[in-house]
C-alpha cells in the first residue's frame, strides 16, 4: 500500500468554463486528500491554477511583456488559490503549507536539500505541503515545461511510491477515443502514438509531456495514474487498487 503520494492537478481539473476556479472541484479534492491523510498517507499536492486565479480578478495590461503579465496574474492568483485551499483544509482540520519553487531549486545543491528536509519535515506533522511553481520570480530559462515536470522532479526528490496525474481528460486516449487501461514495455510505443503534440488551452502542459515523465518514473519503480480530476472518488479509487484512467506499469 502506498505511504507516499505525490498529486499533480492542473489548471483544465480546477477551472470552470468561464476560466474561473470551480469550488466544487477543489472541495472535493480536498475531502480525498484529507481521506489518504486519516489513512495515513503523507500526500504532497502540486498545483496549478494560480496564473488562471489572477486572471479572473486583474484585468490585462496591454503595456505589459507577457512574462511581465504572468507575473502579475501569479502574484495575484497565487494568494486566491491558497487561501481557498487554506479554508478548505482548515475547516476540515488539517493544514496546508505552501512551498513555491523553480528550475535553481533544483540546480543548486543546497537549494534541493533545503527543499527536500522542508517537505520531509512537514509530512509526518499532518501538514499538506501544497507545491507551485515560483511564477512570479521565474524568467523563461527558469521555467518548467510545465507542473508535470515540476511534480516529476518532486516525486524523485522524496522517493514517492505512488505519483497521480489528474487530467480534464479520461486519462490516455487511443484513436478510438477509447481510455487506454495500462502502458507497459509491450505496448508503450503503440500508445505514444496516439498522443498530439497539442498542449491545454489553460497551461503550458500537454499529454506528451505527462507521457514522458510518467513513463520514466514507472521505469524508476513509481507507480503512476493519468486519470480524471473531476471524477468524485479518483484519488480514493486509485488508492484502494480500482482501475482509474491510464496506469502505468513498474518495470524495476
Amino acid at each position: 500500500m502506498s505511504k507516499r503520494i505525490v498529486i499533480k492537478v492542473g489548471t483544465g481539473v480546477l477551472t470552470g468554463v468561464a476560466g474561473e476556479l470551480d469550488a466544487r472541484i477543489l472541495e472535493n479534492l480536498v475531502d480525498q486528500i484529507v481521506q489518504l491523510r486519516k489513512e495515513g498517507v503523507e500526500v504532497v499536492l502540486v498545483t496549478s491554477g494560480a496564473v488562471g486565479a489572477g486572471k479572473s480578478v486583474l484585468a490585462k495590461h496591454g503595456t505589459n511583456t507577457p512574462v511581465i503579465e504572468k507575473q502579475l496574474y501569479a502574484a495575484v492568483g497565487q494568494v486566491k488559490l491558497m487561501t481557498m485551499y487554506a479554508e478548505l483544509f482548515g475547516k476540515r482540520g488539517y493544514l496546508c503549507a505552501q512551498v513555491l519553487a523553480t528550475k535553481e531549486d533544483f540546480r543548486d545543491e543546497s537549494h534541493y536539500e533545503n527543499m527536500k528536509n522542508c517537505l520531509n519535515a512537514l509530512l509526518p506533522d499532518g501538514v499538506v505541503p501544497i507545491v507551485n511553481e515560483n511564477d512570479v520570480v521565474a524568467t523563461t530559462e527558469l521555467m518548467f515545461t510545465d507542473n508535470d515536470e515540476l511534480a516529476g522532479l518532486i516525486v524523485s526528490l522524496l522517493r514517492a511510491d505512488l505519483f497521480i496525474i489528474l487530467t480534464s481528460s479520461d486519462g490516455i486516449l487511443d484513436t478510438d477515443g477509447k481510455t487506454v487501461a495500462e502502458v507497459n514495455p509491450d505496448n508503450a510505443e503503440r500508445v505514444a502514438g496516439y498522443i498530439t503534440l497539442d498542449t491545454s488551452a489553460t497551461g503550458r502542459g500537454g499529454m506528451r509531456t505527462k507521457f514522458d515523465i510518467a513513463r520514466r518514473l514507472a521505469s524508476e519503480g513509481t507507480s503512476v495514474y493519468i486519470a480524471p480530476g473531476k471524477a468524485p472518488r479518483t484519488l480514493l479509487d486509485i488508492f484502494e487498487g480500482k482501475p482509474h484512467g491510464t496506469r502505468f506499469a513498474t518495470v524495476v
